[in-house]
């Protein structure tokens, strides 16, 4: 039997985006289709989440998640996600407490292949079977973030080549992937690349500075990661920083380092030899049209001017 729409509704019609057709159908609950379909019906009308929630007898609570499961995968947006940067094309995850539980994943297990290998494979790693909440937070990753099953599996896996294999890194580590619009097994292993380059370079840092073996905070990580994979700086001429740095201000001080090779790196300083030749040449008057300086002076007035 065919079926074909009756011409007299489409007096009346409304938009729904087509990637809630090509893409969602499937991933979304029965309640959040409801919820985005009744929300795009009234969007004129400017409705609210306590209008939603009694056109349809749902708890509010129900029409805040089902929204909140929208933005996050980028088919409405927030206001805070509108004044964050306009960029509508970055998907914005969001970790939700609403997780399948013990039957749906089961269920999910029987009818999806791709899950049932994707458990196993985590239960392998995890050298145990795998604790509910471990189950489900993969399956959620899966079926409400639209991950792909190459990608989960490569989060537990650089999990546990941090030492750090559990579920919540594991979920933080899927989380920021997605919001950096990595979708593929590619993206994630250049990802990773990326991530193990900044950890070699705070490596080096760490040691040439002296500082005790700790979690760097991110701008520890980022400085590191321009001064070593970016500026190429040798260990020689970090300490070189350091020392003019602690000299001038008695402690370390990241941000002053930074100014400090920042300077070096736009006059191309390459070696100590080369940073001393400079020195010398600048003391003795040669190079009195050269742009390259080192006063102390001139570094405390860039880092007060930021």
């Amino acid at each position: 039997m065919s079926y074909f729409l009756n011409p007299k509704n489409l007096s009346s019609v409304f938009t729904v985006p087509c990637s809630v057709s090509d893409k969602y159908l499937k991933l979304a609950t029965e309640t959040q289709l409801k919820v985005l379909i009744c929300f795009l019906r009234n969007i004129s009308s400017d409705i609210d989440t306590k209008g939603i929630s009694e056109l349809l007898s749902l708890p509010e609570s129900e029409v805040l998640d089902a929204l909140g499961y929208w933005a996050s995968v980028g088919i409405l947006m927030n206001p805070e996600q509108t004044s964050a940067g306009n960029d509508k094309s970055q998907k914005t995850a969001v970790v939700r407490a609403e997780k399948p539980n013990r039957t749906d994943v089961a269920k999910r297990g029987l009818e999806d292949k791709k899950i049932m290998f994707m458990l196993r494979e985590a239960q392998l790693k995890f050298g145990r079977n795998l604790k509910s909440n471990e189950s489900a937070t993969l399956v959620w990753l899966y079926d409400d973030m639209g991950m792909d099953v190459s990608v989960i599996l490569m989060a537990i896996q650089y999990a546990f080549s941090e030492s750090k294999g559990n579920i919540r890194f594991i979920e933080k580590t899927a989380i920021d992937w997605l919001n950096s619009g990595i979708e593929n097994v590619v993206d994630a292993e250049n990802e990773i690349a990326k991530a193990i380059q900044k950890k070699s370079a705070w490596g080096i840092v760490q040691s040439v500075f002296g500082i005790d073996k700790r979690q760097p905070s991110t701008k520890e990580l980022e400085f590191s990661d321009v001064w070593v994979n970016e500026w190429g700086f040798s260990r020689e001429l970090l300490r070189a920083a350091y020392d003019t740095c602690v000299d001038s201000k008695t402690k370390l001080s990241m941000p002053y380092i930074n100014k400090i090779l920042e300077q070096w790196h736009k006059d191309k300083v390459t070696s100590v030899d080369e940073l001393k030749e400079k020195q010398t040449s600048k003391k003795s008057g040669k190079s009195a049209n050269s742009s390259v300086t080192y006063d102390i002076d001139l570094f405390e007035e860039m880092l007060n001017s930021d």
